[in-house]
């Protein structure tokens, strides 16, 4: 994964991995299953996108 940018809206997604750390803050976060028909699971979005899905 080398991506910087959330899939969903462009912004920095806040990856740890790109970043040169061994996790990620989405990797303590439950997502929803139907997520994964808008971004492959290999994508890190952002925190923001997924509260907003999280919502809707």
């Amino acid at each position: 994964m080398e991506e910087k940018c959330c899939p969903l809206c462009g912004q920095e997604n806040h990856c740890g991995l790109v970043k040169g750390q061994k996790d990620c803050w989405c990797m303590t976060e439950s997502f929803p299953e139907k997520i994964f028909e808008k971004v492959p699971q290999e994508q890190c979005i952002c925190q923001k996108c997924l509260d907003t899905y999280k919502k809707d």
